[in-house]
């Protein structure tokens, strides 16, 4: 099943009633969003991180995971990285017996004729999400909402966050923290600000946020 990004964001259950899941595109920011937040609504669960190498390498690997139950009955949530077209098969067969474990699966760019693509988005027991690049209009809508808390967040502001991003959302999660770090119970100023994006190490950046602590 085909879901939109945009509507998986606004609501996360709309793909974690699913067992499998894949994304892909070249939004690695966006990828890596996903993969947090399926982390923070799964905590509770045993989480493990595998990569297409490794399983290939040992393609007893992803099964002996499933079937092997965790010491405290708690539902496995596998996240399978730098997947492409040679785990199709491994994959296609361990997706029709999951039980109650869960596998996201993270991949690149894959074309329309991608077995791996065609077989996620006409599975309805399995749901498929395309990251496309961000662009101008979601990268502000994400500045104005994660940031709307603080006081002082103009146009102005927006524009320098945006300007200074390039559209890189993995960038723009960075800056984002930095900024709400450095602002928090104080007031947005441009100056401070344009400070701030510019930090080129963390020891400048723990030097400004000491100085906002004090």
């Amino acid at each position: 099943m085909i879901i939109k990004s945009y509507i998986a964001e606004k609501n996360l259950d709309q793909i974690d009633r699913f067992n499998s899941v894949l994304f892909y595109g070249e939004n690695q920011g966006l990828k890596k969003d996903f993969k947090e937040k399926l982390r923070s609504i799964h905590k509770e669960h045993e989480i493990l991180n595998l990569f297409q190498d490794e399983i290939i390498k040992n393609k007893s690997l992803l099964v002996n995971e499933i079937n092997n139950k965790s010491l405290f009955n708690k539902k496995k949530i596998i996240f399978i990285d730098q997947a492409s077209e040679k785990i199709f098969s491994i994959v296609e067969e361990i997706c029709k017996d999951l039980d109650d474990n869960k596998i996201f699966v993270f991949c690149g760019i894959l074309d329309k004729k991608s077995k791996l693509r065609n077989t996620f988005e006409k599975d309805v027991n399995s749901a498929i999400i395309a990251c496309y690049q961000d662009n101008d209009l979601t990268i502000r809508n994400l500045i104005s909402k994660e940031l709307s808390k603080l006081e002082g967040l103009s146009n102005q502001a927006i524009n320098l966050i945006a300007t200074n991003v390039n559209l890189d959302r993995d960038k723009l999660t960075n800056e984002l923290s930095k900024i709400r770090s450095y602002f928090e119970g104080k007031k947005i100023n441009l100056n401070d600000l344009e400070s701030l994006l510019n930090i080129k190490t963390n020891d400048n950046f723990n030097s400004l946020k000491d100085e906002a602590l004090k």
